[in-house]
């Protein structure tokens, strides 16, 4: 209106030939948006109010759980006929709830059997997994060829819990009539915390020698195995490593129960595997003992002997597994067994090493023997191991 004013009075200003200072035009239009500055601020309010209340919007909640992306777009793919069905707001929000957290329904098997089945004193001991996420995740390590599946046959059978393998296609260690390897816990998850202890050869898995376990474990990441899966708790079996060689160049050739044939232990290309073998049997074994923060070291030799339960048991004191004391009977079924040839490579031949190749392994065994003393831990039983020398020959 004053605006409009104003234009009158320039244009009868301009009929009547008057002059008409230009200051007067500019006082009028000041003051036209002086009497509007208090709208333009309530304007300003009310824009940046909206805006807040916008960029700051809650979604509501349902059953004190936010409403997920994947709900609503369950609702909005909902059909008609869907919706009709829902008499209640109350069902609606249930119905929408269970299709975007589906209950699992799978139950778990936990795969009982009988080791011992063919024997009547022992046929009623069952073994099988545990309930999932009850056990802790415990690392099993040791060098390929260490006897590691004949040991996960006895701690099955005193604890009467599975064990398990992060290896592919690695089958369970006791094989039984009518069940079938593939049922025996190594196809379920081996993070399920269902397993009492978990196979894991670490970067010594390679078959292609030291340039392969190199790019495992630095490139891989397999160094970092121990601390991201296991949380620092394992247990590391040993073996003599002039026994050790030989098995892993028959596994290395003709797969976990075959025999490599006999000119594959000659030559530049078996030197290189002994080669191998020697440095990486050693540092595979003193990254994990100085590494382990919950566990022990335990030795093949003396799962073979005499000594064997109070091996198994010193494992059992080291995992704080209970109950304690394992059930004597358990114990005694255990290593009555524990010649079954379940996975066993038969008929073994006999193999000396050469002069040099033997002092790579005292080397390795000596630099393994260090390690563990600094650790106060038991030493290596080298009073048991073959030294594999034509002057002396034993045969384990």
């Amino acid at each position: 209106m004053v605006l409009g004013n104003s234009i009158i009075i320039f244009e009868g200003a301009h009929r009547r030939g008057q002059s008409f200072d230009f200051k007067i035009i500019m006082s009028m239009i000041r003051n036209f948006f002086r009497r509007r500055t208090f709208l333009i601020v309530i304007v300003t309010l009310c824009l940046c109010l909206f805006t807040f209340s916008y960029l700051t919007y809650v979604p509501p909640n349902i059953n004190n759980l936010q409403l997920p992306s994947a709900a609503v777009n369950v609702v909005s793919s909902t059909t008609a006929d869907n919706l009709v069905s829902s008499t209640t707001a109350g069902s609606l929000m249930e119905n929408v709830t269970s299709q975007a957290h589906p209950k699992s329904v799978k139950k778990h098997n936990k795969h009982v059997s009988y080791p011992w089945r063919d024997d009547p004193v022992c046929k009623n001991f069952t073994v099988q997994l545990a309930e999932r996420d009850s056990l802790p995740k415990w690392a099993l390590t040791s060098f390929p060829g260490s006897g590691v599946t004949w040991t996960r046959q006895m701690i099955e059978g005193i604890t009467g819990i599975y064990t398990g393998s992060v290896h592919e296609q690695d089958p369970s260690p006791v094989q039984v009539e009518g069940l079938g390897i593939d049922l025996l816990g190594i196809t379920d998850d081996p993070f399920c915390g269902c397993t009492i202890i978990d196979k894991d050869h670490e970067a010594t898995i390679t078959v292609n020698g030291l340039e392969d376990y190199f790019r495992l474990l630095h490139l891989e990441g397999y160094s970092e195995i121990f601390r991201k899966d296991y949380g620092y708790r394992g247990v590391l079996l040993l073996r003599n490593p002039m026994d050790v060689v030989f098995t892993y160049r028959h596994w290395q050739l003709a797969g976990k129960v075959g025999k490599a044939p006999l000119e594959s232990f000659q030559g530049p290309q078996w030197h290189r595997v002994v080669e191998f073998v020697a440095y990486a049997w050693a540092d595979h074994a003193i990254r994990w003992i100085e590494q382990i923060e919950k566990g022990t070291v335990i030795f093949y030799e003396q799962l073979l002997g005499q000594n064997a339960s109070i091996e198994l048991e010193r494992l059992l004191d080291a995992m704080d597994f209970k109950p304690r004391m394992v059930d004597p009977s358990r114990m005694r079924c255990t290593l009555d067994h524990r010649d079954r040839t379940d996975h066993k490579r038969l008929n073994k031949s006999w193999m000396p090493l050469e002069e040099r190749q033997r002092l790579l392994f005292m080397q390795s065994i000596h630099r393994v023997q260090q390690s563990l003393r600094r650790r106060h831990w038991p030493q290596l039983p080298v009073h048991l191991y073959d030294l594999h020398d034509l002057d002396n020959k034993t045969r384990s």
